[in-house]
């Protein structure tokens, strides 16, 4: 076969047949090679390729977690928040048992039956009963916040028909509001409700003082606020509650969660327990 009679395909399948043919003997002479080297040796070759693995793999796998989207909805973080603060809500009646009239909505404030209501609604009533997860039991009047419109209730340890309470204290934003953060009020006489919308202004309860509770001012529609409903945020944390001072100020109007503290006569109590 004479080289200068081939044409191009045939040089192009010469060169592959060769490049093929030398890898193979390549190969195989590093074999022998490697079986013929002292131990010694054949083990820093295995602990380079072990390492380089090592440290390219969990490279890679990072790379691909930097890379990977993760979708949240919103109606998802909503329906999660509904379901942490549920369990603090509690509706308040007065009346005989047997005759039960609805007067707000209250938040369980701490694990020992303290509960934080509008005090706008409670006229000189001192005594009531609450419901709380689908029992009914008694409270009274323990403290009043009246510039801020908030009452305090302390609950009896068993519940009317003579079963111990346990309390689901609802969680409190720490952090200011922002406008346009997502508020949801949680409503209703007899079954828990819903209104979705965003705070739209942040004022102080009283123009021109310096360090005023503030007004977190909502769209939520009025017809579907009751007095002591909470607003929450998405991650489950009440920032805003309902009362006759906030609603003065803006029809749509909750007072900020930083209003809602432990009453003077509340912590003395506490400290004689």
């Amino acid at each position: 076969m004479e080289l200068e009679k081939l044409n191009k395909s045939q040089i192009v399948l010469l060169t592959l047949l060769v490049s093929f043919m030398t890898s193979i003997a390549t190969g195989i002479v590093t074999v022998s090679l490697m079986e013929q080297a002292p131990k010694g040796v054949t083990e820093t070759v295995n602990r380079v390729v072990e390492r380089t693995v090592e440290r390219v793999a969990p490279g890679q796998a990072a790379a691909v977690a930097a890379t990977k989207t993760v979708v949240v909805k919103e109606s998802d973080l909503i329906a999660e928040s509904l379901n942490a603060v549920s369990p603090s809500l509690v509706r308040i009646y007065v009346g005989a048992p047997d005759a039960l009239t609805f007067v707000s909505l209250g938040l369980i404030f701490g694990d020992k039956g303290l509960i934080v209501t509008d005090g706008s609604v409670l006229g000189d009533i001192k005594n009531f009963s609450l419901e709380s997860g689908g029992l009914y039991v008694r409270a009274s009047l323990q403290a009043s916040d009246a510039p801020n419109g908030l009452a305090y209730l302390v609950a009896a340890t068993t519940s009317i028909d003579g079963k111990p309470m346990t309390w689901k204290p609802a969680s409190f934003a720490k952090d200011k509001s922002v406008i346009g953060e997502t508020a949801v009020f949680l409503g209703g006489k007899s079954a828990t409700r819903i209104a979705a919308g965003i705070v739209t202004a942040i004022t102080p309860m009283a123009e021109g003082v310096k360090e005023s509770v503030s007004i977190l001012d909502t769209n939520i529609p009025v017809a579907g606020i009751f007095p002591g409903g909470p607003i929450i945020d998405t991650s489950g944390n009440v920032i805003g509650v309902s009362t006759g001072a906030s609603r003065a100020s803006a029809e749509t109007g909750f007072i900020a969660a930083s209003a809602i503290v432990l009453p003077q006569s509340t912590k003395e109590k506490d400290k004689s327990l």
